[in-house]
């Protein structure tokens, strides 16, 4: 106890320059703090989306979570682009199960709806959409019976006698809770695991490297300590005391910061509804919050003790620095490991069927491209230290002037250091350019603005064309949606969609003869586009139900008007108005139906890689505040550091000026040639990851605000240039 407090004492004693170390220390964290906070909440809140989405999956199978039953018919309804979840109910005695966010059913009559779908009603004409759920508004649906704060739901009251009139309608004994995993666990938990290596180490050698701030002055100090007469032990616990007093404050800096950001996270992620999510969802677990309050500051003290190391084992010695031996070409070495790596796991991913993969190649798949990423991040920061020498040679056999060439003696005397000052600005540009050519390459040549890399392509409907989806319903009662032009497709033995090519011909782009499947045939092909028209969920309100796939088209024969309607193909004038009267005349008809339209019909990818060109614009602040903070840190810590040489050469004739160029050329050229050697390194990793035929570089515009925001952050760190005078004043010389 005696040396944590005078630790604390050395700590403020040691006048301004101790109190601002301290000070940029605890910035530097707080800054990193909620970086990493939010980057552990993404799974927490994909795991939050699946909770809320239990009750939707709702079936005859949940267990029973209340003593009577209930009959039940939840439907995915569309109004101008938006889901609104549609739930017919009839209780079967007193006390029937109740969804969440609402306190009981709604009776004959009546219906209860979210808020968001309470005010659109009122601004939109009845026969569009009002008119698809009777009765009247007897309460309102609460967050916790929502997936988002502006999601549409009603859930409308019925008699059991109406229920069982419905087709699809079941008895259900309970109402679904959450509990269930998150789906594709293993996908996620790679692609977030490569999001972590990619965001949480940067961040966390940026935490890091404040830490180091004023690095030698303070070893000097604790060697005198050591010379003194004080232990190991004892030295230890003075220097991690005074880094641990500055990375808790700056940890519960953060900690509040994140707290502060939490509604700005929220009203960015979307989950592709469109609509912000719950503030309360963004969290992070009592767990893993812990892992970082206390972790963070773990890592500073580490990093303290790991450099006083030299300290402790030769206090004599701390002035007299013998020059490390120069980084080798073997440095790369990892980049390539990692690089092969992730093309095998693409041609793995192309050329072997998911039914065709062992479970060796599965598990291959999966921690393959994460591991290969960390590979080439472990590269990258091993061969960070060998540009920066080559940069001091090029710098030495360019050199004109004296300052140049001091520049790049110090660089070469110690590489590894200067990485250290610039390696966190380049691994976030090459986190960036990443991201850049991803997004880039889903919007290349030959894809439309509705397909990605992984998208059958653009919509197959006509615009104005609604497609209602009506299955098991018999044809009498479909009677109010029939009328001239209505194209009918009907469901032949062995889930194939029966339909003339003639008539989808008039409704579709589709023409004669039908598409059929082709093995071997690119991502776009017809057949695909066609499947997608009557692909749909069924019978339940979202995704995680049975989707209904036709196995094949086929022209009709003499019987066909025996076979069960599947879909009809209605044409309008081609305006909202029209095409949301054909949605709501459907849906009182048949409460179990689903419509489509042209828009709805735009494939969606099964992976969303344009969905990160969202993301770009918050990419490039995040470049913007990390290089800047980073840069402005290494500049700090370069004038503290070397504080005595400075004003040694200011007093041997050096003027002010030459001393500033210094500094600026010590951390912009060593930047510039990273940063390079980022963007050349993300480029590699493009061209291993991305077909050749879907490859495309950034566009100018993104590399142009990446290179502007990297050219900021550096005018930003020059700020510390200014206080170059007061730092190298003759009485420094003195006073030293």
């Amino acid at each position: 106890m005696v040396n944590v407090l005078l630790g604390i004492r050395m700590a403020f004693a040691g006048g301004r320059e101790s109190l601002a170390r301290m000070a940029l220390m605890a910035v530097g964290v707080a800054i990193g703090v909620p970086l990493v906070l939010v980057a552990v909440s993404a799974l927490p809140i994909l795991q939050s989306h699946v909770d809320r989405l239990a009750w939707h999956r709702t079936t005859a199978q949940s267990p029973p979570t209340a003593p009577d039953h209930a009959m039940w018919l939840a439907v995915t309804d569309r109004y101008a682009g938006r889901d609104v979840i549609r739930v017919h109910v009839a209780p079967l005695g007193p006390r029937p199960p109740v969804p969440p966010g609402v306190e009981r059913l709604p009776g004959p009559g009546e219906k209860v709806v979210s808020p968001a779908l309470a005010e659109l009603m009122r601004t939109v004409p009845d026969d569009q959409l009002g008119d698809r759920y009777p009765g009247r508004v007897v309460g309102g649906i609460g967050p916790d019976g929502l997936i988002m704060p502006d999601e549409l739901v009603a859930i409308i009251g019925q008699t059991p006698e109406q229920m069982s009139a419905m087709h699809g309608s079941s008895e259900i004994q309970g109402i679904e809770r959450p509990g269930a995993g998150l789906d594709l666990a293993g996908l996620w938990g790679v692609l977030f695991g490569i999001v972590s290596v990619l965001v949480v180490g940067p961040v966390v050698v940026f935490i890091a490297m404040t830490t180091r701030v004023g690095g030698p002055r303070r070893e000097l100090r604790f060697a005198a300590v050591r010379l003194a007469g004080a232990t190991r032990l004892q030295t230890a616990v003075l220097a991690a005391t005074e880094t641990a007093l500055a990375a808790v404050a700056g940890t519960l800096l953060g900690w509040l910061a994140y707290v502060l950001l939490r509604p700005v996270v929220a009203s960015q992620v979307t989950l592709g509804h469109g609509m912000p999510i719950f503030v309360d969802d963004v969290r992070v677990p009592l767990a893993a919050l812990l892992a970082v309050l206390l972790g963070v500051p773990l890592v500073a003290v580490g990093t303290t003790l790991v450099a006083l190391r030299p300290v402790q084992l030769t206090p004599l010695g701390v002035r007299h620095r013998a020059r490390r031996r120069p980084p080798g070409l073997w440095r790369l070495v990892p980049i390539l490991v990692g690089l092969v790596g992730l093309a095998y796991s693409v041609r793995l991913a192309k050329d072997v069927q998911p039914a065709d993969m062992s479970l060796l190649d599965q598990v291959v798949l999966q921690v393959l491209p994460m591991v290969s990423v960390l590979s080439i991040l472990v590269g990258f920061f091993l061969a960070g230290a060998w540009v920066c020498m080559w940069a001091s040679r090029g710098m030495a056999r360019l050199s004109r002037s004296a300052t140049t060439l001091m520049v790049a003696r110090r660089i070469a005397a110690d590489p590894y250091s200067t990485f250290r000052m610039v390696g966190g600005a380049a691994i976030a540009v090459y986190v960036a350019t990443s991201l850049g050519f991803a997004v880039a390459s889903s919007e290349g040549p030959g894809r439309d603005a509705n397909q990605s890399l992984f998208s059958p392509g653009r919509p197959v409907l006509d615009p104005g064309v609604v497609a209602v989806h009506v299955r098991d319903v018999p044809e009498a009662d479909l009677a109010p949606l029939m009328s001239d032009g209505v194209v009918v497709a009907r469901l032949g033995p062995g889930e194939r969609i029966v339909v003339s090519c003639v008539e989808l011909a008039k409704v579709t782009d589709l023409g004669c003869p039908l598409p059929a499947y082709r093995e071997g045939v690119p991502f776009g092909q017809d057949y695909l586009r066609a499947e997608d028209l009557f692909t749909v969920p069924y019978p339940g309100a979202t995704s995680q139900d049975l989707i209904f796939q036709p196995s094949a088209l086929a022209e009709p024969g003499p019987d066909a008007g025996e076979l069960p309607v599947k879909t009809l193909l209605i044409p309008t004038d081609g305006s909202t108005a029209a095409q949301e009267r054909v949605r709501t005349l459907a849906a009182v008809t048949v409460p179990m139906s689903r419509s489509k339209t042209s828009d709805d019909v735009a494939a969606g990818p099964l992976l969303d890689v344009t969905a990160f060109g969202a993301v770009l614009p918050y990419a490039l602040v995040f470049i913007l505040i990390f290089t800047a903070c980073g840069l402005t840190v290494s500049v700090i810590a370069g004038v503290l550091e070397r504080r005595l040489p400075f004003a040694v050469l200011r007093a041997s004739g050096v003027r002010l000026g030459e001393l500033r160029r210094m500094v600026l050329l010590e951390t912009g050229a060593p930047l510039a040639l990273t940063v390079l050697f980022g963007v050349g390194l993300a480029t590699l990793q493009a061209l291993a990851t991305i077909p050749p035929e879907h490859w495309m570089p950034p566009s100018a515009g993104y590399l142009a605000g990446l290179g502007g925001g990297v050219l900021a952050a550096f005018a930003v760190s020059l700020i510390a240039l200014p206080f170059m005078d007061a730092a190298t004043r003759l009485d420094t010389v003195r006073y030293e």
